[in-house]
């Protein structure tokens, strides 16, 4: 099955860095991490960053701040936090904002977040479970999207998810269309 690519970026990222890796890579979503960013940096380093990344028809997620989303010109936000902190952030962006969710213990939370208003559930990135499984079982079973993070070296063949996400470190790895 072809997926999609999900980028993850570091605060550090530069708009060079970006534009060098949309063009290469086609991909569908941008997360831009905050790190220890206040609101008010991380909103304008987002707002500085969005319109070029917008341009290569990528969305820009905002890292658990679903405040800032409309005021950085972002098009929706992750939640990396409990059910609480999801429903917070539908209520205060849907229908118009993407809102995805992550850091996902169980299959019984999974299930607990997909019967929310989520655009995407992304599996592994806890270490704690096994993500693939976690991801295929959503893929198979759900309608809802689900994000795939790999592990350094993970063999993507056969790989049943819609996205599959790469951190700033693994963007060089990006498999080529071809082999999506």
């Amino acid at each position: 099955m072809a997926f999609e690519i999900f980028l993850i970026a570091e605060p550090d990222i530069s708009a060079e860095r970006l534009d060098a890796i949309l063009t290469r890579v086609p991909a569908a979503a941008l997360l831009l991490k905050a790190g220890d960013e206040d609101d008010l940096t991380y909103g304008a380093r987002v707002k500085a960053l969005a319109k070029s990344v917008q341009k290569h028809n990528c969305a820009v997620l905002l890292d658990n701040r679903p405040d800032l989303v409309r005021k950085a010109y972002a098009d929706g936000v992750h939640i990396s936090g409990g059910i609480k902190a999801v429903h917070e952030a539908i209520e205060a962006l849907k229908p118009d904002f993407i809102v995805g969710t992550g850091d996902i213990g169980s299959r019984h939370e999974a299930m607990l977040r997909g019967e929310l208003d989520v655009d995407y559930l992304m599996f592994g990135d806890r270490t704690d479970i096994d993500g693939r499984e976690m991801a295929d079982w959503w893929a198979e079973t759900f309608e809802v999207p689900s994000v795939y993070c790999p592990g350094a070296g993970d063999d993507l063949a056969g790989v049943a998810n819609e996205f599959v996400a790469y951190p700033q470190t693994d963007w060089d790895q990006i498999p080529s269309g071809d082999d999506r």
